[in-house]
């Protein structure tokens, strides 16, 4: 190899190197420890703040924290029985925030990851529950309800979503002879 050569290729493993450790380390795997912690610490913020401030710089920080954690725990631990109740607890989180969409999207992976599990139904049950109170989707509710008596004749979610579709698509002339009953 030429001088010239023999040069470059040193400086280019130099860089190679320094630009090794100049990089900025690799997210860490969240374990079930690093995830209780955190929400312990979020817990406690819930429960003592009662109206959580979602624009506060140290809540997004956890709540960015949890989303992570819950994520990675799943990526990494397919198969997991914490991965579906991680991947709840996202949506939850994600809904707390007012990422609604979000949340139905997670919990829509909820229900193609454990498609045969009763947080399957739970998950349906929660996407019509967002729909109609937070987003006022009444249709995109009813089919969310309609999908969950479907799939899930049996689950105590299904007697939920029926009850929701009910008053959902219940007139108003239904319920002044509700009231007048009721006398």
């Amino acid at each position: 190899m030429s001088r010239f050569g023999t040069f470059s290729f040193a400086v280019v493993v130099a860089g190679l190197i320094q630009g090794c450790g100049s990089r900025a380390p690799e997210p860490s795997h969240p374990n079930k420890a690093d995830i209780e912690a955190a929400e312990r610490l979020f817990g406690h913020r819930l429960s003592s703040d009662g109206e959580v401030d979602w624009t506060n710089e140290e809540v997004q920080n956890e709540v960015r924290f949890l989303l992570r954690s819950y994520a990675q725990y799943a990526n990494d631990h397919r198969g997991d029985s914490l991965t579906s109740v991680y991947m709840m607890k996202r949506a939850d989180l994600l809904h707390g925030r007012g990422d609604h969409e979000a949340a139905i999207a997670q919990w829509l992976d909820v229900v193609e990851g454990f498609p045969k599990e009763d947080i399957a139904a739970e998950a349906i049950f929660r996407m019509g529950f967002v729909r109609e109170t937070a987003m006022q989707d009444t249709v995109g509710a009813l089919k969310a309800y309609a999908e969950l008596v479907r799939l899930f004749p049996e689950s105590p979610w299904t007697a939920q979503a029926e009850m929701s579709a009910q008053w959902l698509t219940f007139s108003e002339e239904k319920f002044i002879e509700a009231l007048s009953e009721g006398r």
